[in-house]
């Protein structure tokens, strides 16, 4: 509580009302930069490479006005990256040929195009910084880095998006933001969800909470290096209701990476900690990592280097390469991102670029005094299917190779400046990857029936056995048998109209443990009436293999699956028909019938 209330003291201070002048004083070099913000008569609230805005209790002559009562219109001025062609449709208080300046929060020109500016005090980044100079290959990092998992990151973006859309103040960024949460709970790490509020051209009110996971440093607890994605997503069809956001690419592989580097270096130790960020309601103009850096910056945290993640899986040519989005007043973390990358990856491309047609969530920790960087995709040819239906995996997210490749230098930055202790011992361990199940469909039938795969080789362990979590709770464990090559079920009764949360965790011999993706299970809704006849999907059951269907009217796509997951039957047939499993050998057998507004799942009896 004192914390809290701490912290309430702090953010009341930090945007307390500043009088003045609203000014743009252009720059250049860092000479004059730190001129602007050692001014006493300027109050410095962001800047660019090479204008800084500011409040000015005085105007003088070196200024260009921008508004005369700073901040008295609106809580925010927003900065929108739009070419001068298309200006017009902006009510600009200032303008560029890449960016207009408007007051209040407003609708961006396209993709990741607004970055609002708070009335909160910049700090300007040290560069007294010392960054390591890598000169060769950590045999530890390596092993790290030999572990980050194709498959992995897929399931993680293929969770997000499932989700449809992730709308900041959705309640599907809420279920996103605690799913995040028990991901990085499950690997063991401080976590806190921060909430805050937004002031956005969409509404206003409480956006989906960052989450915020700490790995702690044996040595120096209090001094960090921290990655960070956003896992809001955006686009026009959603927000009018009649589409999706899937936001595959932006940003679900943003967040794969960070759960990804999570899951792989919780297995060791470190002399420094790691944060490892998920952040709301970017995609309205950073406000949730503004939110965090603005915390961090007023609290005092020593943050060695901030290492963004957005948008790594659309490859654009036949060569994977990294474009680094950085300002020049931040130029010692850029110059180690790429040695990093010379000594661990020489073969891979990198280069330094200037983007000037959006922004991401490195730009606030830049803002707040940390020295933070942008690996993307391609600054030219980045993915055209961002803020669409279409930001789906194979047309957006065409390349994990790449996301892999981009999560590798991840952790292979954040390693080299956390520093792992002495003689870890290697542990490390496969999640597993396929998991599924059978809803239940009627008010008999109220077993939810899970399906998984055993994870592949190659953990540092031997796979002991697997726990089924509901609601981050052990309810069943199960023996892995080396020698079974099918698939692993279990059977849980759920209520009508409840949900629950569960996920398979991997146990392995020497301690690791690698948790699945999270489904929600849901009992069939209490105004679901019940079925003709009774009720009864499938009748007589058990049988001696042939059963009379009671459907629905309609056609039915019916498949039949044994308790390993293999497919025995599969038909086209009316919903009141038989279902002839004569051939099939006695046992459990799990029905799925799609028709042309739903789907029931049911088990059978072969006797």
């Amino acid at each position: 509580m004192k914390r809290f209330l701490f912290t309430l003291v702090v953010l009341a201070m930090s945007v307390a009302t500043m009088a003045g002048n609203f000014v743009m004083l252009s720059y250049s070099g860092r000479t004059e930069l730190e001129k602007h913000f050692s001014d006493p008569n300027l109050t410095v609230h962001f800047y660019t490479d090479s204008e800084v805005f500011a409040t000015a209790e005085r105007f003088e002559a070196n200024m260009v006005m921008i508004d005369e009562n700073a901040f008295s219109n609106a809580e925010t001025y927003t900065l929108v990256y739009c070419p001068k062609e298309h200006q017009q449709r902006y009510n600009a208080l200032y303008s560029t040929q890449d960016y207009v300046i408007v007051s209040g929060s407003v609708e961006p020109y396209k993709n990741d195009g607004a970055v609002a500016i708070f009335n909160k005090e910049a700090r300007l980044p040290r560069l007294t910084r010392d960054f390591p100079v890598v000169t060769e290959v950590n045999p530890t990092i390596r092993e790290m880095l030999n572990q980050v998992n194709m498959d992995s990151l897929e399931a993680t973006v293929q969770h997000l998006q499932d989700y449809n859309s992730r709308i900041w103040n959705s309640d599907n960024a809420f279920a996103a933001s605690d799913w995040i949460a028990s991901r990085m709970e499950a690997l063991g790490l401080e976590v806190e969800q921060q909430p805050f509020n937004a002031n956005t051209w969409m509404g206003s009110g409480a956006a989906a909470p960052n989450v915020i996971g700490i790995q702690r440093g044996t040595l120096y607890p209090d001094t960090y290096v921290v990655c960070g994605s956003h896992f809001d997503s955006f686009s026009y069809e959603a927000m009018m209701g009649g589409g999706t956001a899937p936001g595959a690419d932006d940003n679900a592989t943003g967040v794969a990476s960070v759960l990804e580097s999570a899951r792989i270096m919780t297995q060791y130790e470190f002399e420094y900690s790691i944060i490892y960020c998920a952040y709301g309601c970017e995609e309205m103009g950073l406000y949730g990592s503004e939110a965090y850096a603005s915390r961090c910056q007023q609290q005092g945290m020593d943050i060695i280097g901030y290492f963004n993640n957005d948008m790594n899986g659309y490859l654009y040519g036949d060569q994977i390469h990294i474009d680094c989005i950085y300002p020049n007043s931040v130029e010692p973390i850029g110059t180690y991102y790429m040695n990093v990358g010379s000594v661990y990856y020489p073969e891979l491309p990198i280069r330094h670029v200037n983007f000037n047609q959006g922004d991401s969530d490195h730009t606030s920790f830049n803002n707040h005094g940390y020295m933070g960087i942008y690996p993307f995709e391609d600054y030219q040819n980045h993915s055209p299917f961002i803020h669409t239906p279409n930001d789906l995996i194979g047309t957006s997210v065409n390349s994990f190779a790449m996301s892999q490749q981009y999560c590798q230098m991840n952790i292979a930055c954040l390693a080299e400046i956390a520093n792992p202790v002495g003689d870890t011992p290697q542990v490390y361990c496969n999640p597993v990857i396929y998991f599924d199940f059978l809803q239940p469909v009627n008010k008999e039938v109220i077993e939810l029936v899970m399906f998984w795969e055993a994870p592949e080789e190659g953990s540092s362990g031997e796979l002991e056995h697997f726990d089924v979590y509901r609601d981050n709770m052990v309810i069943a464990t199960q023996e892995y048998d080396p020698n079974y090559s099918g698939l692993y079920y279990f059977e849980d009764t759920i209520s009508i109209g409840a949900t629950a949360e569960y996920f398979i965790m991997s146990v392995y011999s020497d301690g690791c443990e690698a948790p699945s993706e999270t489904l929600i299970g849901e009992g069939i809704p209490s105004s679901v009436n019940e079925l003709e006849s009774g009720s009864t999907l499938v009748y007589p059951n058990p049988s001696n293999g042939t059963f009379n269907l009671n459907l629905g009217t309609g056609q039915w796509n019916v498949e039949v699956y044994d308790i390993s997951g293999r497919k025995v039957y599969e038909n086209h047939m009316d919903g009141r028909s038989v279902l002839d499993l004569g051939k099939c050998q006695k046992g459990v057998y799990f029905l799925k019938a799609i028709g042309e507004s739903r789907g029931v799942t049911a088990k059978v009896m072969v006797q």
